[in-house]
C-alpha cells in the first residue's frame, strides 16, 4: 500500500540520525553519510553499467525515482534495485537487492524540457522492513526552508562510493525561473540550491530523494526527485530542478494500485 493512502506512525523515521551538514557544504564534494541515515535511498543498477541512478523507497514493494533515467532501457529485466547501502563497492550485511517487476513511465515525460520527469518501479518482492520510509504530502515546503539531497552522483572525475549528503534551501518558481532562460520552470518542479551552486546534484545522483524534516529532524518528508539543472563544476551555476513529487499523488497511487492489482 503506497504511504500516501495509508501510513503508520512509522512512516519518515529513520534508525540512526545524519550528521547535520554546515550551511552551503557540497554534496559534490563531500560530507559522508552515517550508515542508516537515510533508508528509504536506494540505488538502480543495471546488469551492464553497475549504479546509473538513485531512487526512493515508498512502500514494501515500490519505489520512485526519474523518467530519464530509463530512456531507451523501459525492460524491467535489464534492471535490480539495491536497498540499505552506504557504500556502493561494499554492499554490506544490511543491503537487499531486488529484481524489478515493472517500470511506470509518465506518459507525459517530455525529455526535450525534461518534464513529466517521474516514474515508479515495481519491486519483484517486499523488503524486509516498512521503517525505510518518507512521508508523502501534498503541498510544497515553504521557499528558503532547508532540506536534504543524498547521492552517488559524480564529484569532478569521480563517482563516490560512499552515499553523500547536503543540506539545500528551497527557492521560489519565479527566483528559479531567472536562473534558466532557456528552459520554463513548470509546476511538475520544484527548485532547490543556491544562486553560487555550492550545493548541487550530479549525474548518478538523477533519481534520488530531497526531503524536508519535521518534528526536529525526527520524521522526514519526501518533496522531490533529483532531476537536471546546470551542467556539473561549469562556470554556469545556479540551483537543482527537482521532480515535483507532490504534483504526482494521484498519478503515483493509480499506478501502484493498477500495477499491484495485475500482479496479484
Amino acid at each position: 500500500v503506497l504511504l500516501m493512502l495509508s501510513c503508520s506512525a512509522l512512516c519518515g523515521l529513520r534508525p540512526a540520525p545524519a550528521l547535520r551538514p554546515h550551511r552551503k557544504k557540497r554534496i559534490l564534494g563531500g560530507r559522508v553519510s552515517r550508515r542508516g541515515a537515510w533508508p528509504w535511498q536506494c540505488s538502480l543498477q543495471s546488469g551492464q553499467s553497475g549504479h546509473v541512478c538513485g531512487c526512493v523507497l515508498i512502500g514494501r514493494r515500490w519505489a520512485l525515482t526519474v523518467a530519464h533515467c530509463f530512456e531507451g532501457r523501459e525492460n524491467a529485466e535489464l534492471w535490480k534495485v539495491v536497498l540499505g547501502l552506504t557504500n556502493l563497492d561494499h554492499p554490506g550485511a544490511h543491503s537487499q537487492t531486488r529484481s524489478v517487476r515493472s517500470i511506470v513511465v509518465h506518459p507525459r515525460y517530455n525529455r526535450a524540457v525534461v518534464d513529466y520527469d517521474i516514474s515508479v518501479v515495481q519491486l519483484d518482492s517486499e523488503v524486509r522492513t516498512s521503517r525505510t520510509t518518507p512521508t508523502q504530502m501534498e503541498t510544497l515546503p515553504t521557499p528558503d526552508s532547508y532540506c536534504y539531497i543524498t547521492g552517488w552522483g559524480h564529484m569532478g572525475n569521480r563517482m563516490p562510493f560512499k552515499l553523500q549528503e547536503g543540506e539545500v534551501r528551497i527557492i521560489s518558481m519565479a527566483q528559479c525561473q531567472s536562473y534558466f532562460d532557456m528552459k520554463t520552470i513548470t509546476p511538475r518542479m520544484l527548485c532547490a540550491g543556491y544562486e553560487a551552486g555550492t550545493v548541487d546534484s550530479c549525474m548518478g545522483d538523477s533519481g534520488g530523494p530531497l526531503v524536508c524534516e519535521e518534528d526536529e529532524g525526527l520524521r522526514w518528508t519526501l518533496f522531490g526527485l533529483t532531476s537536471w539543472g546546470s551542467v556539473c563544476f561549469s562556470k554556469v551555476l545556479g540551483p537543482g530542478v527537482y521532480s515535483n513529487v507532490t504534483h504526482f499523488t494521484a498519478w503515483i497511487q493509480q499506478q501502484i494500485y493498477v500495477h499491484g492489482f495485475l500482479s496479484d
